[in-house]
């Protein structure tokens, strides 16, 4: 069975102002060399008309902020409260994920998805396979690539959109708690029915 995300699906839904007064791109998770971050800080250099907001902690907390210099389009947040994280990610362009190891199933994905906020993640290991699942997103093998994903959703908010509403029905159909505890009990059902019969109950 698939993982699944809990207690994100109604904090984003009640208006509030976004947490930011720019158009960013967000990246959550921990702030290690096998989360690639350290790939996306370098091309703010290149990028002009959105920020860059990173919430999290980790080791290479200290080394990130160096390789950020003096960017002012490049924020470090902290740790955010699991229950403000909802409004970060409703209100960002999109969220990046760039892993440089294989992820089996980063629940930030589907996190990003919950509140109707694209994906863009690396072409590496099973990342792809949830956006090809859902449709919510894109996918980047090189810089350049990266760059010109960001700059797509930037430049269109149909785009931004239309991703972000596919990755959202997928995520009601296939990831959120509902959709798994019915997955569940039908494995346990067609389970007992196998080794007792159908007139188990």
């Amino acid at each position: 069975m698939p993982s699944f995300a809990d207690r994100v699906d109604s904090d984003w839904q009640t208006p509030r102002p976004t947490p930011h007064d720019r158009p960013y791109f967000l990246y959550v998770g921990r702030l290690e060399t096998i989360k690639g971050l350290q790939t996306v800080i370098p091309l703010w250099d290149r990028v002009t008309d959105a920020d860059l907001l990173v919430a999290g902690s980790g080791s290479l907390e200290p080394q990130l902020r160096l390789q950020a210099g003096s960017n002012r389009r490049i924020r470090f947040l902290g740790q955010i409260p699991h229950e403000q994280l909802g409004a970060y990610f409703y209100s960002a362009l999109a969220c990046i994920v760039p892993s440089v190891t294989h992820e089996v199933f980063p629940l930030v994905t589907i996190e990003a998805l919950a509140r109707k906020t694209p994906v863009v993640v690396r072409d590496f290991g099973a990342l792809p396979e949830v956006i090809q699942e859902s449709g919510g997103g894109l996918t980047y093998q090189t810089d350049d690539e990266l760059l010109d994903a960001m700059k797509r959703i930037r430049s269109s908010p149909s785009l931004r959109r239309e991703l972000g509403e596919k990755g959202y029905h997928h995520f009601v159909q296939n990831w959120s708690k509902e959709a798994h505890l019915k997955s569940y009990y039908q494995i346990i059902e067609q389970t007992a029915c196998e080794k007792y019969g159908s007139t188990w109950w």
